[in-house]
């Protein structure tokens, strides 16, 4: 009995001293651990004009660079707008500059007092319609070049294709989502902390992504928003301890694009407390 005694506190001392050696080996006592999300905020893409779909250059997955070429709208009816407001806009500068000499002659012979008062003040009236004219007209033409080029859509960001809602032939209406890209910048990962855990941490510390699929690799970033406002642990939230407690929602910022990390992707922060 004795030595059996002896057995099971020698098992246990060492299965104590392998706990605490691991311990020590791969769990740093100064580390935080969160649980978060990845959060890739898309851009939805639209035309500004309206008008029938002429060509569609990109698919659903296709990486694009900013300005890229997207899609096309039929350009005939803009490109007639644009002609016609060219030609409007020749005919106010050609009245624009006769009501101009008209008055500065008139003006000149008002002050020899060779033209009635009457005659000087239709002519200032005509040079200052002409000079509204002129502008309305730049005004117009300039309008109707904006809507020529914006029958052209072009990538804001560089990114991937995510959704592609349109169609050669199609009409479709300004401000209408055509596409949306997921850029390749401005990964974040969104993650909550107790009142305990934000007093150890602050705003640009370093932080080290993990994800489970890939655990011999990690993925560098550093703290860029700190709420200052607690709030009810939302229901996606992994661990038992932060279920039932306020907590702060806490922005992470990824140091580079990592095409491994996806909208929505659970991952796991590390982060050293602050001694």
């Amino acid at each position: 009995m004795a030595a059996k005694l002896k057995v099971l506190a020698l098992t246990a001392l060492v299965l104590a001293s392998g706990f605490f050696a691991y311990k020590s080996v791969f769990v740093k006592q100064d580390e935080i651990v969160l649980n978060g999300n990845v959060e890739i905020q898309d851009v939805s893409v639209s035309f500004r004009v309206a008008g029938r779909i002429k060509s569609v250059f990109v698919n659903e997955g296709d990486n694009v660079k900013k300005g890229a070429l997207l899609a096309v709208i039929d350009s005939d009816i803009f490109e007639a707008i644009s002609s016609f407001s060219q030609a409007k806009l020749t005919e106010a500068e050609i009245n624009f500059n006769n009501a101009k000499k008209d008055y500065e002659r008139n003006f000149a012979l008002f002050r020899q007092k060779n033209v009635s008062e009457k005659i000087y003040d239709d002519s200032f009236v005509s040079y200052k319609t002409a000079r509204a004219h002129l502008d309305g007209a730049i005004a117009g033409f300039r309008l109707a070049e904006i809507n020529r080029k914006d029958a052209i859509l072009k990538a804001p960001v560089d990114g991937t294709i995510l959704t592609r809602n349109i169609e050669p032939g199609e009409m479709i209406s300004s401000g209408t989502p055509a596409f949306s890209i997921m850029p390749a910048e401005n990964q974040k990962v969104k993650t909550f902390a107790n009142e305990k855990t934000l007093t150890q941490i602050k705003t640009n510390d370093k932080v080290l992504i993990h994800l489970e699929s890939l655990p011999e690799k990690s993925f560098k970033g550093h703290i860029g928003f700190i709420s200052p406002d607690a709030e009810f642990t939302p229901k996606n939230i992994e661990t038992t301890e932060l279920r039932t407690s306020l907590v702060y929602r806490i922005r992470i910022v990824m140091d580079e694009f990592s095409p491994e990390l996806k909208q929505g992707m659970p991952v796991t922060v590390k982060l050293e407390t602050q001694q």
